[in-house]
């Protein structure tokens, strides 16, 4: 460790000595560690607020050793057992994710004979602040009164609250401080009590450095087993106001202060606006991002994406080089971070226009259970990723609840819905989602494609064909564009009805003999 032998290690009630290799509790007594669970606190106090998966886990502390979950499992065990009733303030367990340091950390300068306790100079960690999302502090509800009973049901609500928060991909959520929060992070708090199986909750935003108040709100929460959608209602809330208030700061900063998440954030938002000129310059701010900061993960996952969807290619290259681009991105990604939803769903989204369709689906669906309802990009990608590899009715599944979730959602997710209800058969619910979608983005290709089948196949073939006149209007490759999106289409049904459709409208000739994809069970490169 170099320098960092001669240090102490302050977090939460405790110091860890990494001179003399002990640790101490509030009052200066040593806690025996064996010396795994010795090495597994190191490493998470050197690496704080950062979910590490499990795998990750063993191969750090058994490096080319063959051993189970079970020894992680007893070292984990033997560290809560050291840290006592502190255990579940500092050391939070992810359910089937692994395991994150949730409290702030102080290195101070020391000398080897210097006692944990001594008086020194503090200095963050570096690191404590993630690179890739928002701090939030969420301080324990408040119960309605002292009593046993109203205690109980404030800890178990605030329990399922950290635990949805938990699941976030913008935010990540510590639960206790012993110092000043970082500059640009959040306090969340709030009152609860009990209605019955309802919950009566007050919640308060706020910025960590200068409690000004972000948002306030009450509401009421169903009983246990039909809180979920509430829950990741309020999840998507919470993510959409840190966000917009993270993305206001960045758009003031001046260029010399912005970080690499400031240009994810301004990514981003231009990402969302679905026009191609925004995206283009959506990139060059991921770009950006990724040149400050290689290792965020959500960048490379947005540069997969848009390198995937790119309708025009610089002159010299052709969409293969720019989907092999695209899968190296994304499978850097899922590097990066393994247990993202939004980077897997990126992942599987880049497999099927790859055509590793089998490879996709797992992905996809992998991505699904990782994320909450309310995570609308990632479900967005994941169900189109498994309605081009031949599952539209389990991207019908993904997808169409987190719409539910939101009435004004983007044009993006609301045409990838209009896609998979018209090739699932349900024609005018299709066809109602690609006229809102449209509202919001006129001039979207895959939005016009589709549209193009839908009015046709319900024998609208004046919608039909001003959706063709149009899509032929504002890309002058069209035809290659609609080439190139039936031939990574798995199902061969999927292919035929389009071309009936583009057909119907007049254009038999340009649309014929596409190179389509052959109805296959492997996977191809």
């Amino acid at each position: 460790m170099g320098a960092d032998d001669r240090a102490v290690i302050r977090f939460d009630e405790f110091a860890l000595n990494t001179a003399s290799g002990t640790l101490h509790d509030a009052r200066g007594a040593e806690i025996m560690l064996r010396p795994k669970a010795f090495a597994l606190l190191l490493y998470l106090l050197e690496r704080p607020c950062v979910l590490h998966p499990r795998e990750a886990l063993l191969d750090t502390l058994w490096p080319n050793l063959a051993v189970t979950d079970d020894s992680l499992t007893q070292c984990v065990g033997d560290l809560r057992r050291a840290l006592g009733d502190r255990a579940t303030a500092v050391l939070r367990t992810v359910p089937r994710r692994g395991y994150m340091l949730t409290t702030a950390v102080l290195r101070e300068t020391a000398a080897a004979d210097v006692p944990a306790s001594a008086s020194t100079t503090l200095l963050p960690i570096s690191g404590a602040v993630p690179p890739d999302g928002d701090l939030l502090l969420f301080e324990a509800l408040e119960p309605a009164s002292d009593d046993v009973e109203a205690q109980r049901f404030a800890r178990a609500l605030g329990a399922e609250l950290l635990m949805t928060f938990s699941r976030s991909e913008t935010i990540l959520v510590q639960t206790r401080v012993t110092q000043p929060l970082p500059p640009e992070s959040f306090r969340l708090s709030g009152a609860v009590r009990r209605s019955g199986e309802e919950a009566q909750l007050s919640l308060l935003l706020e910025e960590a450095d200068n409690d000004r108040v972000l948002w306030a709100d009450q509401l009421t929460l169903p009983p246990p087993d039909q809180r979920e959608t509430a829950l990741a209602a309020l999840a998507a809330r919470l993510e959409t106001l840190v966000m917009g208030e993270g993305l206001r700061r960045a758009r003031q900063k001046p260029a010399h202060a912005l970080r690499s998440y400031d240009f994810v954030r301004l990514g981003a938002a231009l990402y969302g606006r679905g026009g191609e000129e925004e995206k283009h310059e959506a990139e060059r701010h991921f770009l950006r991002a990724i040149a400050m900061d290689s290792g965020i993960a959500i960048a490379h996952a947005f540069v997969a994406m848009i390198l995937m969807n790119r309708l025009h290619v610089a002159q010299g290259q052709d969409r293969a080089s720019e989907r092999r681009r695209a899968l190296d991105s994304a499978r850097q990604a899922v590097e990066l971070k393994p247990r993202s939803g939004f980077c897997l769903a990126a992942f599987a989204y880049a497999l099927a226009r790859s055509k590793q369709w089998d490879t996709a689906v797992e992905n996809a669906r992998l991505a699904v259970r990782l994320s909450t309802l309310s995570a609308i990009g990632t479900r967005t990608m994941a169900a189109v990723a498994l309605l081009v590899s031949g599952e539209a009715v389990e991207g019908l599944l993904a997808l169409q609840p987190a719409i539910a979730l939101d009435p004004f959602s983007a044009a993006g997710p609301r045409s990838a819905l209009g896609t998979i209800l018209l090739l699932t058969g349900r024609r005018e619910e299709a066809s109602a989602e690609l006229r809102r979608a449209a509202a919001h983005l006129p001039d979207f290709p895959p939005c016009l494609r589709s549209t193009v089948v839908a009015a046709a196949e319900l024998g609208r073939m004046d919608e039909a064909k001003e959706a063709l006149a149009r899509l032929r209007r504002i890309d002058p490759d069209w035809l290659g564009s609609l080439r190139e999106f039936l031939s990574f289409m798995r199902d061969r049904q999927v292919v035929d009805r389009f071309l009936s459709a583009f057909a119907a409208c007049g254009a038999e000739m340009e649309c014929a003999g596409p190179p389509v994809a052959a109805d296959g069970g492997a996977d191809r490169g």
